[in-house]
Parts: structure tokens; sequence; C-alpha cells
């Protein structure tokens, strides 16, 4: 299933609605999106103790914002741990 659509806005010809399940993504809604991250990436690899947090996941978006591509790179990758059941696409399956 594919969770994302893209269809025809209202506002000109070249204007494209993204949804999400359905549902129209708002830019508040990526705004909550990226809080929601920075605060889980400083909960899981605290700055304090010596990792980056939050800091990874803005050189992420960074290099997304500045290519307009999906990085590829390794520095990004999850490592995920064996309990971990998630898809290519990055939909978590039991």
């Amino acid at each position: 299933m594919n969770r994302f659509e893209f269809v025809k806005g209202r506002k000109s010809d070249k204007d494209v609605i993204m949804k999400f399940n359905g549902l129209p993504v708002k830019f508040e809604d990526v705004a909550k999106m990226c809080l929601f991250f920075m605060k889980n990436e400083d909960n899981l690899y605290p700055p304090e103790k010596g990792f980056k947090g939050a800091k990874l996941f803005k050189e992420y978006i960074t290099d997304v914002l500045e290519t307009r591509e999906i990085p590829q790179n390794k520095k990004y990758e999850i490592r995920k741990n064996k309990l971990t059941k998630i898809t290519p696409n990055g939909e978590v399956y039991e």
C-alpha cells in the first residue's frame, strides 16, 4: 500500500497536493515531524553523552534541502536492532 498520494491542487495548473494516508500534508505537519525526530534523536543519542542527537537529523535535512534529493549516504543509514522488522521503504511490520 502506498501511503503517499499526489493529486492536482486548485491554486494553479502546476499546483500539487501531497496526501499521507488520504490526508493533505501541511507545512505545520512537517514542522511537527521535525520537532518529534529531533527530540527522539536527542533521547536515543544524547548530546550530553557525546552523541550527535538531533544534529545528525538536521544534517540529513540540510542535505535534502541543498540537493533536493534523498541522501543515499551510509552516514544516515538506520542501524536496526534484531527485533526491528522494517522494509526498505521504511514500513514496520510484525
